[in-house]
């Protein structure tokens, strides 16, 4: 009998930038299509997602 074999998974956070508040948790797996924007709820300020 075969083992499936799982993608390895690794999930981090998004930190801000300017604050370094934890912003949102992504995994490897995730595709990033173009610039995305979140803003921060502590410091107010928009940060771009580049990763």
């Amino acid at each position: 009998m075969k083992k499936i074999k799982y993608p390895p998974l690794k999930r981090e956070w998004f930190v801000c930038p300017v604050c370094g508040t934890k912003l949102i948790i992504y995994d490897n797996t995730a595709v990033l299509s173009g610039g995305e924007y979140i803003k921060c709820r502590t410091c107010k300020n928009e940060i771009e997602i580049k990763k």
